[in-house]
């Protein structure tokens, strides 16, 4: 697959996106540079998925005034640990991510499940709030509107949107905050 660039709507941020198989599934990774809140940023990701499309472990790092780190792995069951292997029962029962500053891990529950046409599922999300670094576990409710098309719902917050996917269900816009520049 060839690269993606997403370019951020609501503040000056722009990824560098490339998914690649690596023999036991895919390697998904993110190059963020952008300024918010007039900090600049630089965010690198690498998210480790199974052939099923299940989230085995994910490193985040951020380059700069105030480099930061994180890396969690996951059991596969709804489990997350951290660096040093000791579980984090806050997370219990999310089995996708969702990082704020890319539209790409809303392909994550798409691609994992399967969907019925107009069908809902709602599910708990390790959400990654970038540049930030807090997590939380939030719900989120995905519904299939078509093959390429799912409203996306944060429970949490009330926030919706209708998100349009490519041919491989990889996110193409995010309406008003994410436009993928490169088709």
């Amino acid at each position: 697959m060839n690269p993606i660039i997403w370019q951020a709507e609501k503040w000056t941020a722009t990824e560098y996106f490339t998914l690649a198989e690596n023999g036991h599934g895919w390697l998904a990774s993110g190059c963020i540079n952008g300024v918010r809140d007039n900090t600049p940023f630089c965010i690198h990701y690498e998210i480790d998925i199974t052939a099923t499309w299940q989230v085995s472990s994910f490193h985040i790092r951020q380059q700069g005034i105030a480099p930061t780190e994180l890396r969690l792995t996951s059991d596969l069951h709804g489990h997350w640990f951290d660096k040093d292997n000791n579980h984090i029962d806050a997370f219990d029962n999310c089995m996708d991510i969702d990082i704020s500053l890319t539209p790409f891990t809303n392909t994550l529950p798409v691609k994992r499940l399967p969907f019925e046409p107009n069908e809902s599922k709602v599910l708990d999300m390790l959400y990654i709030n970038l540049p930030d670094f807090e997590l939380q576990k939030v719900q989120q409710r995905y519904t299939r509107l078509s093959e390429y098309k799912y409203q996306y719902d944060n429970i949490s917050n009330d926030f919706t949107a209708v998100l349009p996917f490519d041919e491989h269900h990889i996110v193409k816009d995010y309406p008003g905050i994410f436009t993928r520049i490169n088709y």
